[in-house]
């Protein structure tokens, strides 16, 4: 058989980067109830990163915290949630609030339910292919029902529930580890065995989002509360969250833009229950969440549209081709559809995401404001089938679009790539025709024109690995010298690394030269995946190669290990390399490696991490 650890038939999986379930403590949270002298507040969420799972929706039944004699195991999830990790992209969604007893936890269950799981993986195309329920199955081979994760803290940074002492944990499903697909059969067969990875009060958290009714809005202090009901739940009570906003947070409420106080004097003008989405960032030192973006009212969610999200890969007339589209329906249901068509006319509205370089939200006119290649959120009506959507009476957000690829040469004005991916889609789905002002011009992905403006472009030379962000140019308005307009852009060469190793055989020696900073690591029997994450951009090594490893903070990091879903979390080094000796000693082995969280020299193969994730079994 061929396998990949945490591959389909190539590239890497949602979940390689980490950060993709974070529980937080009092965060400008509060529960439905007063706390007494021995209770705290908990809130949690999930997060992930792009990769090869077009689509990984399961059912998460419970998540639990445990003290270290057992005596107290608190259920913190108030119902049942049907989540698609695979479209939580950089940021962590709060999933509950909960009134927990104060005390020191030291362990963390997730229980996730695979009995309806929609999970499909790219084919190496874009192609998205389905894993049936009995293809789904554990290390023994069985099939997957209900799948417990359980991960240990570290005696040294364990989780400490107080009144009024506010503390984080982020707990990461890491699929890249946790996942093995094989592709060589008829069907593809995913083997999951759970890594889980714990952090305490993590230096640098992810922005958060929260979805509920609005609970109330306080104009004098500037914020407003939510009540948390996440993802596509339309009943339920999951707790409060309350964030603050300041003069550059941006408002759309009932499909009209606002801009700092304005906004939230709309929002305040709005009635108690109105649907609500805010995305924000906290501040460590003053442990506040501040919302960057708010949407409320008829521009959320399962309102009174459907809705999908994805990116335009073909446009003909006034019909758009969306691939890869998660779906939101009326009535709650959640789905994935990989081809959408979508009939847009004049009487659309068409509305653009906040420029995250400055405060204006930029406002666009017309329908030929959507092109090829352009991410977007429709509002309109799907079919039963949700193979078509009408959006000529509804709403088209163009969202900021993510390019993935290298330099052609050095700039001389515009920049000039050669494009891998569109927001992780291979760029062989996309269709340019009509792009340009004439066929002559229409967008070419081989010598893709990017309008940097004022952005540096010192250092970017031929071949030089790049990801841009920003808008596609209008439809039919593509020039000879403009096909696109950036608003950042990222030599991923010093870029935040990830390397994900994968021995589908199993390895006996992963690692050598260990030292008080690192260790090598032994790529020789490695399956396909050897490679190192830079911003979306993948540098396969040499199975000759043995890349370092060092821990930025070797006092101070994560280190874990998983032994058949049993995890235990390490924040010392040294603590964590004598564990994995005595483990393998005795005669288990490596069936995947992560390491995140810092750069990685090319020349000298070394990469400086802040994770290190060992999967034994």
């Amino acid at each position: 058989m061929s396998w990949n650890e945490g591959f389909g038939s190539r590239g890497f999986l949602r979940f390689v980067a980490v950060s993709l379930i974070t529980v937080a403590v009092a965060f400008g949270l509060y529960a439905c109830r007063n706390l007494t002298d021995e209770e705290g507040v908990v809130a949690i969420g999930l997060t992930d990163a792009q990769g090869d799972f077009l689509t990984y929706t399961v059912d998460v039944i419970s998540l639990t915290l445990a003290k270290a004699d057992s005596t107290v195991v608190v259920q913190t999830l108030p119902q049942r949630t049907r989540v698609d990790f695979a479209q939580i992209v950089d940021l962590t969604e709060f999933m509950t609030g909960a009134t927990i007893p104060a005390g020191n936890y030291v362990s963390a269950t997730l229980n996730v339910d695979y009995t309806n799981a929609d999970i499909r993986v790219d084919d190496g195309n874009g192609v998205p292919v389905p894993v049936a329920p009995a293809d789904i199955r554990d290390s023994q081979g069985v099939q997957v029902t209900t799948l417990p994760m359980r991960v240990t803290l570290d005696n040294a940074r364990q989780l400490v529930i107080a009144p009024l002492r506010p503390s984080l944990l982020d707990l990461d499903f890491n699929l890249a580890a946790s996942n093995s697909v094989d592709m060589s059969g008829i069907n593809p067969v995913v083997t999951v065995n759970p890594l889980l990875v714990a952090d305490v009060n993590p230096d640098a958290p992810k922005p958060h989002r929260i979805r509920g009714p609005l609970d109330s809005v306080n104009t004098q202090a500037g914020s407003f509360t939510l009540i948390l009901r996440p993802f596509n739940l339309l009943q339920g009570d999951h707790g409060r969250l309350t964030f603050f906003t300041n003069n550059n947070t941006t408002f759309e409420i009932d499909q009209t833009t606002f801009l700092g106080g304005a906004g939230l004097s709309a929002l305040a003008a709005k009635s108690q229950l109105t649907a609500t989405v805010a995305v924000g960032t906290l501040d460590l030192a003053t442990r506040r969440f501040t919302a960057t973006e708010v949407l409320a009212g008829s521009s959320v969610s399962f309102g009174t549209s459907d809705v999908l999200i994805g990116n335009v890969t073909a446009r003909s007339g006034n019909t758009l081709t969306v691939r890869g589209a998660e779906l939101f329906r009326r009535d709650g249901s959640l789905s994935f559809q990989d081809t959408v068509s979508v009939s847009v006319e004049n009487t659309t509205k068409i509305l653009s995401q906040k420029d995250p370089s400055g405060p204006q939200i930029v406002i666009v006119p017309d329908i030929s404001s959507i092109s090829v290649g352009q991410r977007v959120t429709v509002f309109g009506i799907l079919t039963p089938a949700g193979t078509s959507m009408d959006a000529s009476n509804g709403l088209v957000r163009l969202l900021i679009t993510q390019l993935n690829g290298h330099a052609n040469g050095v700039p001389a004005g515009n920049l000039v790539m050669t494009l891998d991916r569109i927001d992780g889609r291979p760029i062989g789905l996309f269709n340019f025709a009509g792009t340009g002002t004439a066929a002559s011009t229409d967008a070419n992905p081989n010598s893709y024109q990017v309008a940097t403006g004022t952005l540096g472009l010192a250092g970017v030379v031929a071949n030089t690995p790049l990801k841009v962000r920003g808008f596609v140019r209008p439809f039919g308005q593509a020039t000879a010298t403009d096909d696109f307009g950036a608003i950042t852009l990222v030599d991923v060469t010093n870029a935040p690394a990830t390397l994900i190793v994968g021995w589908p055989s199993l390895e006996a020696a992963p690692f050598s030269n260990p030292t008080a900073t690192g260790m090598s690591v032994n790529l020789t029997n490695a399956g396909l995946l050897h490679d190192i994450f830079r911003g979306g951009v993948d540098t396969q090594l040499s199975l000759s190669d043995a890349p370092i490893v060092n821990a930025a903070n070797p006092a101070r990091g994560l280190f874990v290990i998983g032994d058949n879903g049993t995890v235990q979390v390490y924040t010392r080094l040294s603590t964590y390399q004598a564990a994995l000796q005595v483990k393998l000693a005795a005669g288990r082995k490596a069936r995947s490696f992560v390491a995140s969280g810092g750069t990685y020299v090319d020349a000298r193969k070394t990469l400086t991490s802040s994770l290190m994730a060992t999967g034994l079994q």
